[in-house]
């Protein structure tokens, strides 16, 4: 349930991010081969709500799955997290997306190493926590 809860919360923070990036992007570039020029960028961001909280909701489960099943729940405690094993996992998810998108779109390399944070905080060291209680 913990991980049901946390990906609900980076679902949020990611429609933000991606409201956030679509108001940037230009839409006389690769947008308009996507969306039709009728569409309101507003409009997009309602299909990208339910999108961003089907998938990570999924993935928060996926994760909170591993978390029981690989019993981390008994594993040592460490780096302020209940299982210092998961939140090195989880702090190496993170990095992964990070060098093809600063490579690809260098701009928001801040935004990338952000999200990349506040995936590791939430589910390296929040979802234990909250799966104790």
């Amino acid at each position: 349930m913990a991980g049901w809860a946390l990906g609900y919360a980076m679902s949020i923070v990611t429609t933000g991010v991606l409201i956030f990036l679509l108001t940037r992007v230009s839409r006389s570039g690769w947008l308009d081969t996507i969306v039709a020029e009728e569409v309101p960028g507003a409009l997009l961001a309602i299909p990208m709500s339910i999108g961003a909280m089907i998938g990570w909701t999924m993935v928060g489960m996926v994760l909170g799955s591993f978390y029981v099943v690989g019993g981390f729940e008994s594993k040592a405690n460490g780096l302020g997290s209940p299982s210092w094993q998961f939140a090195l996992v989880m702090c190496a998810l993170a990095l992964l997306p990070l060098p093809p998108l600063v490579v690809f779109v260098r701009r928001y390399w801040w935004l990338w190493l952000s999200l990349s944070v506040l995936f590791a905080v939430m589910f390296g060291w929040l979802m234990p926590l909250l799966a104790e209680r």
